[in-house]
């Protein structure tokens, strides 16, 4: 009897005088009844569909039963079962020539083609290294020194959060799921594989993940260079044959289990040391080739991984860069507005990520439409299965859009009951707007200077921001910059609020957009919002809180931007932020308000309100409690303004950085000659081109660089943007 490896059981190669050979199995205490039946049921199971598989048999106790028990020296009692020893060397031994890995897939495909009649309830385990999970896992990115194998690490849990929706609608069934170097044997004189070993991780989950397992871990154990593991798919996909939907997520896959085996080891070496060292060779390739597969790309490989398996892309990358603007000029017009000198194509976004059609990743620090992230796999499931049972609007009864408006109203002050559901912000600041006038009689507003509130007719009068005159029914008031008084503040709403009365007009609203954004994005203390509120009400002004920039949860220390300024509104307006992108405004008022305004002018939107929307909205509400975003506002915040101010007071071409949670406003000031408007110009450019950072311009002058990231930006992601913006700064100043 001789020991032999294993991770977890303890397994005895047994000799019998006939020469037959066995392995006793004395399994880990940690599995429980239900894992060890899983893993006999499936050596049973393969035994009667393909006899001829290379996996152990198992050979029944004296009693007929699968398992036995021993007691150990330590008085415990243990499960032990007997199976079958397969001759062979381990795979791992050395780099396999291409015809073992051609009979690698082979193999695998034979398995899998064996297992599709398994189920097994233990089949739904959780492990680690199942790459689904791994944005659960990329919590411990924080114990991996080097900085660039972070960035690395990030790229791949960004892009695989974009693809789970889609792993969910692939073939599934039950797959080994670790078959790597110590898993397989090989018959050196053969030139094939002559054992499977270790059921123990096996799962349910797509089918395509098996040869994505086998193809990272010849990579990430070093036994195959890139470009040789398409053999592995090559192999599988004739006896398997694959679909193209399959091969698009197969890069996403195998960079995961690069991902996995790098934070797994990371994690074991602050908790499990003897475990980590059985990782330490594979952490140190998996690194150098987890770049190799970034460096050459989703494109290029997926194209390849398409040929070998003889499937066809069924993602269209779009023509090149040049043709697509001027097909965009053309259809379009030149006037349509594009962000950055040389305008990005995109074709895909996954949580704080975005990618061109050759796969580079940029890191996105401007968006809040995708409040909760790109393409969040809970709100893409919402969508998705709503869409495909009910798309209809609120004229008929439907419990989702009544489910939403209770958990929105549950988070809003108890006078604010009621929805009106439209389309965009612009679309319930207008709605609000008619609401106000028809509540006061009033015709007249007040908003801040070079505010934002949307484009529709009646709207964009309430909007200098984008360089409407004012019109006589509409004056402005001054932002809350630094150091302004709060007498001061109170001075000015009353000079607007005369010269109103003095073209004949009385203020029927107040608007705010509770960021400030477009005034120059300022944080006043609640005082400020106190002053101004006690003024304007006053004057028989109701006050609209416009939250599509600031509000569910951004702010950080409040769920609402109005919260954190010490407003208490009579009207709140939602955008598309509220529903991850998918086209929903929302109004919300007190009840009689509303039904006031029903009653007047019978208000109806065709698609606001849709049962799809609910669906949408309600799923960022639960992602936003799950995944605690709001707490992440704040904590990721703090560290950003930090950052940040450390990094202004590095330079001279940075100044003032306004802002709180996850929305900041960082000054420009001109250099050298070059005005601010320039600098800033040119640093986001710089961003864009050279670090793949995107953010935008703000402010009255558009010398105030706006980040404003979605929510699930995290203090990784914060470095990457401090250090490129350095970078850039440094730049324009040499």
């Amino acid at each position: 009897m001789r020991a032999l490896s294993g991770e977890r059981d303890c397994n005895f190669h047994l000799s019998t005088p006939d020469g037959r050979g066995y392995v006793l199995k004395i399994i880990d205490r940690e599995a429980g009844p239900e894992t060890v039946d899983c893993q006999v049921g499936v050596l049973r199971h393969l035994a009667e569909q393909d006899p001829s598989l290379p996996v152990p048999r198992v050979f029944p106790s004296t009693l007929g039963e699968d398992t036995g028990h021993v007691i150990g020296v330590d008085g415990i009692q243990y499960t032990t079962c007997l199976i079958g020893f397969l001759p062979g060397r381990l795979l791992a031994a050395g780099p396999p020539p291409r015809t073992v890995l051609e009979n690698v897939g082979d193999t695998l495909a034979r398995l899998d083609r064996a297992l599709q009649g398994f189920f097994h309830p233990a089949l739904g385990q959780h492990l680690a290294w199942d790459v689904r999970r791994l944005p659960e896992l990329a919590e411990h990115v924080r114990y991996i020194e080097s900085s660039s194998v972070r960035d690395d690490i990030e790229t791949v849990v960004g892009s695989l959060r974009g693809h789970l929706a889609a792993l969910g609608a692939l073939r599934s069934q039950a797959i080994h799921g670790d078959c790597h170097g110590q898993n397989l044997l090989v018959d050196p004189a053969q030139g094939a594989v002559s054992g499977i070993l270790d059921f123990g991780d096996m799962i349910h989950a797509p089918r395509i993940l098996e040869p994505a397992v086998t193809m990272s871990e010849l990579l990430t154990e070093g036994l195959a260079p890139l470009a040789a593991v398409s053999a592995v798919l090559e192999a599988y996909a004739l006896r398997q044959p694959l679909e193209g939907a399959e091969i698009e997520v197969l890069y996403d896959l195998i960079a995961a289990r690069h991902a996995a085996t790098l934070l797994v080891h990371a994690w074991r070496g602050r908790h499990d040391p003897v475990g980590a060292r059985v990782l330490d060779h594979s952490a140190v390739t998996a690194a150098r080739s987890l770049r190799t597969l970034l460096a050459a790309g989703r494109a290029s490989l997926t194209r390849e991984w398409h040929a070998a398996a003889g499937t066809r892309s069924e993602v269209w990358a779009g023509p090149d860069a040049s043709a697509d603007l001027a097909r965009r000029h053309r259809l379009l017009g030149k006037g349509s507005e594009l962000f950055y000198d040389k305008p990005l194509h995109l074709v895909r976004g996954a949580g704080v990520w975005l990618f061109d059609p050759l796969g580079n990743a940029y890191l996105d620090v401007y968006n809040n439409v995708p409040h909760v992230g790109h393409a969040h796999p809970a709100v893409v499931r919402a969508v998705q299965r709503q869409a495909a049972i009910l798309a209809t609007h609120t004229r008929y009864l439907h419990s989702g859009i009544l489910d939403y408006a209770e958990r929105l109203l549950a988070k809003l002050p108890a006078r604010l009951n009621a929805c009106l559901f439209v389309n965009s912000g612009s679309e319930a600041n207008d709605v609000a707007w008619r609401m106000a006038q028809f509540a006061t009689g009033h015709l007249g507003a007040l908003v801040m200077r070079n505010a934002y509130h949307g484009i529709t007719h009646a709207v964009a009068a309430l909007t200098p921001g984008v360089g409407e005159p004012l019109e006589p029914h509409v004056v402005a008031i001054a932002a809350p910059h630094s150091g302004l008084q709060i007498a001061a503040a109170r001075d000015d709403v009353d000079a607007a609020i005369r010269i109103l009365a003095e073209r004949g007009f009385e203020p029927a609203a107040f608007y705010l957009d509770t960021a400030l954004t477009s005034s120059g994005v300022y944080d006043p203390a609640p005082a400020w919002g106190a002053a101004v509120s006690d003024r304007v009400r006053a004057a028989g002004c109701l006050i609209v809180a416009d939250e599509v920039q600031y509000g569910m949860g951004r702010p950080g220390s409040h769920f609402w931007g109005f919260e954190r300024r010490g407003l208490d509104p009579d009207i709140v307006t939602l955008g598309k932020p509220v529903a991850n992108g998918y086209p929903m405004g929302v109004v919300v008022a007190n009840r009689d308000l509303i039904e006031a305004f029903q009653a007047r002018f019978g208000f109806f939107s065709t698609f606001g309100g849709s049962a799809v929307a609910a669906a949408a909205g309600l799923a960022v509400l639960e992602v936003l409690e799950r995944e605690e975003l709001q707490a992440n506002a704040a904590s990721t915040g703090d560290y950003f303004r930090q950052q940040l101010e450390a990094l202004a007071a590095r330079h001279d071409a940075l100044g003032e950085l306004r802002g709180a949670g996850l929305l900041y406003g960082l000054q420009v000031n001109g250099v050298g000659g070059l005005p601010a408007r320039q600098c800033a110009k040119r640093i986001i450019n710089l961003l864009a081109s050279e670090a793949r950072v995107l953010i935008g311009y703000e402010g009255p002058d558009a010398d105030i660089l706006k980040l404003r990231p979605p929510m699930v930006f995290g203090r990784e992601h914060v470095e990457r943007v401090v250090e490129a913006v350095d970078a850039a700064v440094r730049a324009i100043v040499a």
